[in-house]
C-alpha cells in the first residue's frame, strides 16, 4: 500500500551502489595482497618482511590520496545536491590538477632520500638481503605516487557522478592486471620485489586509462570542457577527508613501532606474521570500506537535501550489509587460518603456528573495526568531521599505541591481543560520546516539507495544498508562494504524465525554507530517464503542435533563480530555487 511518508528511494539507491563498491573493495584487497602473496611464495619470510617494512610509506600516500579523494567527492556531491553544478565541475578540475602534481613532488623527494628513508623504516645496508629487497621494492612504489593519486581521485569522483559501474570496472580490471603482472614478473621472469612493485604501478595506470575514457565520453558530468579549474577550497577538502584518512597516519606510527618490537621478539618471522595479519585486515576491512563508499554519495546527497530519514536509513543499510559481507570474510579467516598462512608463503611449523594464532585473535576485533569504518564515513559524509576524527584517533593512536606498548610487555603471544582490545574500546568510547549526533542537523525540522506521491492526480492536489500552507507558515510573499506552488504542480504533473506515463511510480518532493529567504525545491522520481527542462520550448507558443506541458515548464524555468536536472542512482532529480 502506498504511503506518503515511506522512503521508496534509499534502499534501491544503496543496493545500486553496494555491489559495484563491494567488487571494487574485493579487487582492491586482492590487489594489495597480491604483492605479499606472490613475493611470499617466491621469497618467503624475507620478502614478506621487506613489504611490511615499507608499509609506512604506503600509509603516507594513503593519507593524502584518501584525504583529498574523500573530501573532494563529498564536496562535489553536496554541491550537486544544492544545484551548484558549475562550482562542482570547477572544483573537480582543480583537484585533478593539484593532487597529481603534489604526487610528482613527493615521488622526487622520496627517491632522492631513499637510503635515509629505509633507515627510518628499520633496515640499513648492513642487513643484506632484507635491505636490498626493501630498496628495490620501495624505489618503484614511490615513483608511482602520481599515478595512485590520479587513479583514486578519478574513482571517488566517478562514484559520486553516478558512474559507479565504470569506477568498479576500472578498479577491478586494474587490480586483475596487477595480479596477472605480479605472476608474470615475479614467478615467471623472477624479477623479485621490483616486479611486484612494478605490477602495482602498471595496474593503476591501466585503471587511470579506463577512467579517462569514461570522463571523455559524451554526456559525462565530469571532464575538462569547459576548462575552468578552481583551487578554492582544495585544502579545505583535505581537512574534511583527513578525519578518515588520519587513520593511515596513525597506522604508519603503529607499523613502525610494531615492526621494531616484533624484530626484537621474533626476528624477521615476527615481521612476516605481522604483514600476514595486515593483509588479512585488508581482506576484511576493505569490505567494510567498500560498504562505506557505497553509502557516501547517498549520505552527501541527503545532507545537501537535509534528508534526515534518508541518512538514517542509509546508515542502517550500510551497517547491516557491511556486517553480512564482512562477517563472511571474518569467518573464513578465523576458521581456516592455516590456509591463509600457506597462501602467503608462511609454511614453517613455528611461523605457521604463530600466524594462525595471530589471525584468530585479530578476528575477535574485526567486526568492531568494521562498524567503526562505517560510522567514520557516516559522520564525514554528513559534515561531522570532529566525531569521525575522534573515532579514527581512538583506533589509530590514543588506544592503539598504548595497547601495543602495554601488551608487548606480557610476552610475544599477548602482543596480538592489541587488535580486539583497541577496536572494542574505541567503538565503545565513540558510541558513549556520539550517540547519533551529527552536524547535519543545521536546519530546524519545521523548515523542511517532504511528501511522496504516486502517479494519481488526486494525490497531487493534496500536495499543492501542503505546499501553500508551508509557504504561508514561512511568510513567503504572495508572488513567491504562487510560483513555488505552481512549480510543484507543473513539474509533478508533467512527470506523472510524460515521465511515468500512467505507470505506477513515486515522486518525492522536498521543499526547504532557507534562512536567506529562498525556497529550494527538490524533486526525485522513479520514472525512466526524463528531464522536464528538456521539453521543446518552441511548443510552448500558439500553433498546431502546442504543448501545454512545455509552456508550464517554460514558466518555471523563467521564474526560477536556479534550476538543474540530474539522472542520479537510477532516478531523476530536479532542483529549483525560487
Amino acid at each position: 500500500m502506498f504511503s506518503a511518508s515511506r522512503d521508496y528511494f534509499t534502499g534501491r539507491m544503496f543496493r545500486r551502489q553496494f555491489v559495484p563498491s563491494l567488487i571494487s573493495a574485493l579487487g582492491l584487497a586482492v590487489g594489495d595482497m597480491a604483492d605479499a602473496i606472490v613475493v611470499g611464495q617466491r621469497m618467503g619470510v624475507v620478502g614478506l618482511a621487506a613489504i611490511s617494512l615499507t608499509l609506512p610509506v604506503f600509509m603516507v600516500i594513503n593519507v593524502i590520496m584518501h584525504g583529498f579523494g574523500l573530501g573532494a567527492s563529498i564536496r562535489y556531491s553536496t554541491q550537486l545536491a544544492r544545484g551548484e553544478h558549475v562550482e562542482a565541475l570547477s572544483g573537480f578540475q582543480g583537484i585533478m590538477l593539484l593532487v597529481p602534481a603534489l604526487g610528482v613532488l613527493l615521488a622526487l623527494a622520496a627517491n632522492l632520500m631513499l637510503t635515509p628513508l629505509l633507515a627510518l623504516l628499520g633496515t640499513v645496508p648492513g642487513d643484506g638481503a632484507l635491505f636490498e629487497t626493501s630498496r628495490e621494492y620501495l624505489r618503484i612504489v614511490v615513483s608511482g605516487t602520481p599515478v595512485y593519486f590520479a587513479s583514486y581521485l578519478m574513482n571517488y569522483f566517478l562514484r559520486n557522478a553516478d558512474r559507479e559501474k565504470l569506477a568498479s570496472f576500472g578498479f577491478t580490471f586494474g587490480n586483475l592486471c596487477d595480479i596477472a603482472l605480479n605472476i608474470l614478473f615475479v614467478l615467471v621472469l623472477d624479477m623479485g620485489a621490483a616486479g611486484a612493485a612494478l605490477s602495482t604501478v602498471l595496474g593503476q595506470m591501466i585503471a587511470v586509462c579506463i577512467y579517462a575514457l569514461g570522463l571523455a565520453a559524451r554526456g559525462s558530468e565530469l571532464g575538462f570542457k569547459p576548462f575552468n579549474p578552481s583551487f578554492r577550497g582544495a585544502f579545505g577538502c583535505f581537512r574534511v577527508g583527513f578525519a578518515s584518512s588520519s587513520q593511515y597516519l596513525y597506522s604508519m606510527v603503529f607499523i613502525l613501532l610494531a615492526n621494531n618490537l616484533l624484530i626484537d621478539m621474533y626476528g624477521s618471522t615476527g615481521v612476516a606474521v605481522f604483514d600476514l595479519v595486515q593483509n588479512a585486515s585488508c581482506l576484511i576491512l576493505y569490505i567494510y570500506e567498500g560498504t562505506a563508499r557505497a553509502a557516501q554519495p547517498l549520505l552527501s546527497t541527503f545532507s545537501g537535501e537535509h534528508n534526515d530519514q534518508g541518512r538514517a536509513r542509509t546508515l542502517r543499510l550500510a551497517l547491516v550489509w557491511g556486517t553480512l559481507a564482512g562477517g563472511a570474510a571474518i569467518l573464513f579467516v578465523a576458521l581456516l587460518p592455516n590456509v591463509v598462512c600457506t597462501v602467503f608463503g608462511i609454511d614453517g611449523a613455528d611461523a605457521a603456528a604463530l600466524g594462525a594464532y595471530a589471525l584468530r585473535v585479530f578476528c575477535l576485533g574485526a567486526a568492531f573495526a568494521g562498524a567503526s569504518v562505517v560510522l567514520e564515513s557516516y559522520c564525514q559524509s554528513c559534515g561531522s568531521e570532529r566525531p569521525a576524527f575522534w573515532l579514527a584517533t581512538f583506533r589509530g593512536a590514543l588506544l592503539l599505541i598504548p595497547m601495543t606498548l602495554l601488551l608487548s610487555r606480557f610476552g610475544p603471544m599477548a602482543f596480538w591481543w592489541l587488535y580486539p582490545a583497541t577496536e572494542f574500546g574505541s567503538l565503545t568510547l565513540f558510541l558513549l560520546i556520539w550517540r547519533g549526533r551529527t552536524a547535519a542537523q543545521d536546519l530546524e525540522a519545521e523548515r523542511i516539507l517532504r511528501r511522496t506521491i504516486g502517479s494519481g492526480e488526486s494525490e497531487l492536489s493534496g500536495l499543492t495544498a501542503a505546499v501553500e500552507e508551508f509557504c504561508e507558515r514561512w511568510e513567503a510573499s504572495p508572488k513567491q508562494s504562487y510560483f513555488v506552488t505552481m512549480s510543484v504542480e507543473e513539474l509533478c504533473a508533467v512527470i506523472q504524465k510524460k515521465g511515468l506515463g500512467g505507470r505506477p511510480g513515486v515522486i518525492q518532493v522536498t521543499l526547504i525554507a532557507q534562512p536567506d529567504g529562498v525556497l529550494a525545491l527538490h524533486i526525485r522520481d522513479s520514472a525512466v530517464s526524463f528531464n522536464p527542462f528538456a521539453l521543446d520550448a518552441r511548443r510552448a507558443g500558439a500553433g498546431a503542435d502546442f504543448d501545454p506541458d512545455a509552456l508550464g515548464v517554460l514558466v518555471v524555468r523563467e521564474k526560477a533563480k536556479e534550476f538543474y536536472y540530474r539522472r542520479y542512482q537510477g532516478f531523476n532529480s530536479l532542483i529549483v530555487k525560487i
